[in-house]
């Protein structure tokens, strides 16, 4: 549904069942030419984070029994900073126990509608993100574009969180891959001429939706609500499996790395060609 390519290549590499079925759909592959084989940078999250949640409460300031939300933000310019006073303002009353919100920007999101907000707002219960708070203080300098942050730091901080929330991005499968209790937000009162409006209706968001185990909270007066709900979760080892369960069919997983799949796959593609042209000398 986001054509990425000119013409129709011999062989398509998907993320999953979700992408096989939108190529064969929408690119008119036919089902021999798409395999689904996963996505290469999340090959890391298999491996251990580099630091423990101990730490990570260190650095940002937090107690380690608390519960940890991380709210990631997106790419689709709504109003994070309102976000994050709700959440603030709902801790504050007792509405959310001795959660402890970490805010972390979309690299190219520009945190938000009027995210050079967020930076120096007296938050109370809010911390930000260390390893993007330096993209935040280019935003507030009016400094503004895409960064690339490390999936290293991603990963640890997805290792350390226990829960998610993101108005539609993609890190709420990546919080399900860890095995993280998610939450997709979907901020109704936003601008209806926003990228957020634009993209919502998007046919690759219909199966994420429709997926049970990714629950939504449809405007702010759903969010609190949702969040408590979200944060019950928190510690419950067979819905984190079911969490993992319902990744694959957005993202395939294997037991090899991607390199090495890539070039065996290659390797069979060489393999059968040389065969044909083979057979075509002997014709």
């Amino acid at each position: 549904t986001k054509r990425a390519m000119s013409g129709r290549p011999d062989w398509l590499l998907v993320w999953g069942a979700q992408t096989r079925a939108h190529a064969v759909r929408y690119l008119g592959m036919s089902e021999e030419q798409v395999v689904c084989f996963g996505a290469a940078q999340f090959d890391l999250y298999r491996n251990p984070p580099r630091m423990d949640r101990h730490a990570f409460c260190r650095q940002h300031d937090i107690d380690p029994r608390a519960q940890i939300l991380l709210y990631a933000g997106s790419s689709k310019g709504t109003d994070e900073f309102s976000h994050l006073c709700l959440l603030d303002g709902a801790i504050d009353r007792g509405e959310l126990g001795r959660a402890v919100v970490v805010y972390r920007p979309h690299p190219w999101g520009d945190g938000g509608k009027g995210g050079n907000r967020i930076l120096d707002h007296a938050w109370r219960n809010v911390r930000i993100e260390q390893t993007m708070r330096g993209y935040l203080e280019r935003i507030k300098i009016g400094s503004v574009g895409i960064t690339t942050p490390d999936y290293r730091d991603t990963h640890d901080l997805l290792s350390s969180v226990d829960a998610l929330v993101s108005p539609l991005s993609t890190i709420i499968i990546e919080g399900a891959l860890h095995g993280k209790p998610v939450l997709c937000f979907l901020p109704e009162e936003d601008d209806k001429t926003s990228h957020y409006a634009f993209a919502l209706p998007l046919t690759h968001f219909d199966e994420f939706f429709a997926e049970p185990t990714f629950p939504i909270a449809r405007g702010e007066k759903e969010l609190v609500p949702a969040v408590g709900a979200l944060l019950d979760r928190i510690g419950d080892e067979e819905f984190g499996q079911a969490l993992r369960r319902a990744c694959e069919f957005f993202v395939a997983s294997f037991d090899e790395p991607y390199g090495k799949r890539l070039l065996c796959f290659l390797e069979s593609v060489i393999s059968v060609s040389s065969d044909r042209v083979g057979q075509v000398r002997n014709d």
